[in-house]
């Protein structure tokens, strides 16, 4: 009987010291943590012969805008356009189309902190692909 009373009262224990260990977590703005920092997610690379080169340029440090420029590659035919999303350090984002065609760019307005820049390419078969997720900082001249 003794035995059964202190396995008993080990259980009741163990039950409530696992409900200790469970700490809530705040609901997070998609892209960003709750101190507002910008957050980047997972990219895929896509296989050689669907490959485009797409780059992000440096922001400008007068302006504050940010170029994506379109620079072709092995799968650009096989992609009916980019989509650009600017999600700035203030928490308000811009979404804009790139088009597959070499030398094409889009200038989006940033902000002076460090903005994110996504890029994801739709496919002419409907497959959406995101292929650049980067924090882009404001540079000062000099």
């Amino acid at each position: 009987m003794k035995q059964w009373v202190c396995i008993s009262i080990l259980a009741l224990m163990a039950i409530l010291l696992a409900g200790c260990t469970n700490v809530p977590v705040p609901p997070t703005v998609p892209g960003q943590n709750p101190a507002g920092t910008l957050v980047t997610g997972p990219v895929v690379t896509l296989p050689v012969t669907t490959s485009v080169d797409i780059q992000v340029m440096q922001k400008d440090s007068v302006y504050s805008t940010v170029d994506v420029v379109f620079g072709g590659g092995n799968g650009q035919l096989q992609v009916s356009y980019g989509d650009v999303v600017l999600t700035r350090s203030d928490g308000t984002s811009e979404t804009r189309r790139l088009q597959p065609e070499k030398g094409a760019t889009v200038t989006l307005q940033g902000t002076k902190g460090t903005d994110r820049v996504e890029v994801s390419v739709i496919m002419k078969d409907g497959k959406t692909y995101k292929i650049i997720d980067q924090l882009v900082p404001y540079r000062t001249r000099g």
